[in-house]
């Protein structure tokens, strides 16, 4: 596209720029391709506008800055705007064609559940016909295939062009994961949402945010500025048993609810709980809906009901939800229950905050069993509060709590477990040091990954129940500044095919 087009509208461009062909959009000058409008973002880390030359000599034909750049002569034509960041969503909106304009979006927000929101929507409106594409913390895909991984929510640049690749591939329907940040950094301008869910908000990226009601308040721009159908039926539903959502609920009042309480729009008159999934009786505007699921838990049962919101807000029959939710035969690294012939239950799950990870473990709790043991650690370089607070919550909801390496990052992994460690020992679990035969009430550190999920196995006997948390799908782990393959799921499968 000529960069006159791809700039009209934002800023002037003289004639002798304007018949440029750009080929594509970037921010980073180590992933610049020939040809490419290079938009120098002043971000938290670097300033782009300090690698034009490395722009430059990956063939950027030109640039956009915010500021005078020097020193003379500069190495590629630069066009000055006010604001890159605030550019950058408008620049690839008119690139790449404006695909939600083509689409209907669905966005999904929340602390927790996102992801298992957005895989039982898929599942729904697969059920349905509707050939969908899914943004989200796992990968964005369509119809089964990855098309790329990354952020959660992705750079403006990185979404128009996801969602125009699902566009061009046949999709008519979009589910977006939209974190907290990507609001907040205005990642999501550009996008034309049809509907919006709110799961929870609960102790969560705080060292971005500072507190609870600026985090909340990131969440509630989502509903208040990128929805068209502000506060009414065809755009909202909101979470009513979590303070914050029947917070939303009050401001659109129009809005449909999901929650355990018969006030809510969509909620349960049955529910039966088992190590083989969840029954459901739900009582919906769409009349009642009667659901088997083989995901479990309580907080389970209210991702599905935000899922069932979802698909009411976009004109699903009852039928195509019904064998779309029963249809979903895992969500990857959410609960997810490893198979093994010892007689032990053993999830994989990503909770990293302390509701994540109360919600997990209550869950496992109420499902019976023998011993809970429970492996996990907190991220570096991320909010330090909930480290001690993780602590208590697995301290009173195990019977042995294995603390370990998370993605230290560029924090000292030590230094970490010492602050989970404060939160375990107020519990009152003692340390167990060396082979002790320990039955409960016990916590160890052993602060490589592997090691620590081989002896909750070899500690495990028939009966008990095994929780690996924390990391859930991801496949690498973040030490210093390099990223090493490790995925919990395929550590867990490998000690177990060795007799571990």
């Amino acid at each position: 596209m000529r960069l006159a087009k791809v700039l009209a509208g934002i800023t002037p461009v003289e004639a002798a720029l304007g018949s440029l062909e750009i080929g594509g959009i970037s921010i980073d000058s180590r992933k610049t391709r020939p040809g490419d409008l290079f938009v120098a973002i002043r971000g938290e880390h670097a300033d782009g506008h300090s690698f034009l030359e490395e722009a430059a000599r990956a063939g950027a034909a030109t640039a956009l800055v915010e500021r005078e750049v020097s020193p003379l002569p500069l190495p590629l034509p630069c066009l000055r705007v006010r604001s890159t960041s605030a550019a950058l969503p408008a620049v690839a909106v008119r690139f790449f064609g404006d695909p939600s304009a083509g689409l209907t979006v669905i966005g999904v927000t929340g602390t927790n559940g996102k992801t298992t929101v957005t895989y039982l929507l898929e599942s729904i409106l697969e059920a349905a016909g509707l050939r969908t594409a899914v943004i989200g913390s796992v990968n964005y895909r369509l119809a089964g295939r990855i098309l790329r991984t990354g952020l959660t929510t992705p750079f403006p640049h990185e979404l128009q062009e996801v969602m125009a690749a699902a566009l061009s591939a046949g999709a008519s329907h979009v589910v977006m994961e939209v974190s907290s940040h990507s609001t907040a950094q205005g990642r999501i301008e550009g996008v034309r949402f049809d509907a919006g869910l709110f799961t929870n908000l609960s102790h969560d990226h705080l060292d971005f945010h500072g507190d609870m009601e600026s985090y909340f308040q990131a969440k509630a721009r989502f509903f208040r500025e990128f929805l068209p159908a502000a506060g009414t039926r065809a755009g909202m539903a909101f979470n009513g048993d979590d303070a914050h959502g029947a917070r939303l609920a009050r401001e659109f009042p129009g809005a449909l609810t999901f929650g355990f309480s018969r006030e809510r729009t969509v909620h349960p008159l049955e529910v039966e709980m088992s190590w083989e999934g969840t029954r459901l009786a739900l009582s919906t505007p769409a009349g009642p809906i009667d659901l088997r699921a083989r995901i479990l838990g309580a907080y389970n049962t209210s991702n599905i009901m935000a899922a069932v919101c979802g698909a009411i807000l976009l004109g699903v029959p009852p039928g195509a939800i019904r064998e779309g939710v029963e249809g979903l035969p895992a969500v990857p690294g959410r609960m997810e229950e490893i198979p093994n012939d010892r007689g032990i239950h053993v999830f994989v799950d990503y909770a990293h905050s302390p509701d994540g990870l109360d919600r997990l473990l209550s869950t496992l709790r109420e499902l019976g069993g023998a011993r809970l043991i429970t492996v996990f650690g907190c991220g570096g370089n991320r909010d330090r509060a909930k480290r001690p607070q993780m602590g208590r919550i697995a301290a009173r909801r195990s019977d042995v709590v294995i603390l370990t390496s998370d993605n230290p990052r560029n924090e000292d992994p030590g230094a970490i477990l010492s602050e989970i460690v404060r939160g375990v020992a107020a519990e009152g679990l003692l340390e167990a040091k060396g082979p002790v035969p320990w039955e409960a009430g016990y916590y160890e550190v052993i602060p490589d990954r592997t090691s620590a999920i081989a002896r909750a196995l070899a500690t495990a006997l028939p009966g008990d129940t095994v929780a690996v948390a924390g990391k859930g799908h991801e496949n690498v782990q973040l030490i210093g500044d390099r990223s090493l393959p490790f995925d919990d799921r395929e550590t867990v499968r490998a000690i177990l095919a060795d007799g571990g």
